[in-house]
């Protein structure tokens, strides 16, 4: 059912900004990306940045910071969420400071930067605004940005994690009856395990039915 943009409160239009932003952004398939090898590498980089780390959610500005890239919370022209560059002789994670963003969305975006930086990535600029049109729009560096999100995705929500504290909350969902209790429970487990996370709902719900744990 469509509902007036105005109507929506800030956080959800937000949240709907967001999930706009990823589906214009060319993501494929779940089963698809899962299979590329830019996106698998990207994992794989993210999993062994994790190595040792047990908690959740994962203190990404400690990780960033313990792999060689400070975060710096900056000023930074509209539209730009965060960027990767250069302090004196350090490269650094600039993080826009603007008081709209939610610790979550900040977390999401020093690990995506995190990806771009940790993969070697050229053609990407810096992180546009949800659902700001990117400022480059070619091949590679929609491929980077795929890269790049897989990298946040496995980062923040390691598989391994969610998979384990989904099946401690998939009870509540596979005990409801009727279509709309099983959607609404299925939110309120989107919902805690986001809060788990230190993610946006939107980001886990992506990240759930990537995973093929929620459909």
């Amino acid at each position: 059912m469509e509902v007036a943009r105005a109507a929506l409160s800030p956080e959800a239009r937000r949240e709907l900004a967001t999930l706009e932003a990823f589906m214009q952004a060319g993501a494929p398939a779940a089963a698809t990306s899962r299979t590329m090898p830019g996106v698998t590498r990207a994992r794989g980089r993210a999993r062994a940045a994790l190595a040792g780390i047990r908690e959740v959610p994962v203190d990404i500005r400690r990780v960033a910071e313990q792999l060689g890239y400070p975060v710096h919370d900056r000023p930074l022209p509209p539209g730009q969420r965060g960027t990767i560059g250069r302090d004196r002789d350090r490269v650094v994670i600039a993080v826009s400071s603007h008081a709209g963003y939610t610790d979550a969305e900040r977390r999401w975006v020093i690990a995506e930067e995190l990806g771009h930086a940790m993969l070697g990535h050229t053609a990407l600029v810096a992180s546009s605004a949800p659902g700001a049109a990117p400022p480059v729009a070619e091949p590679r560096r929609r491929e980077e940005e795929r890269e790049a999100r897989a990298f946040a995705a496995e980062i923040l929500m390691p598989e391994e994690k969610i998979r384990s504290r989904f099946a401690e909350l998939a009870p509540r969902i596979d005990q409801t009856l009727g279509l709309r209790q099983r959607e609404a429970e299925t939110d309120d487990v989107v919902r805690v395990m986001a809060r788990m996370f230190g993610v946006t709902p939107t980001a886990m719900r992506l990240r759930l039915d990537e995973l093929e744990l929620v459909r």
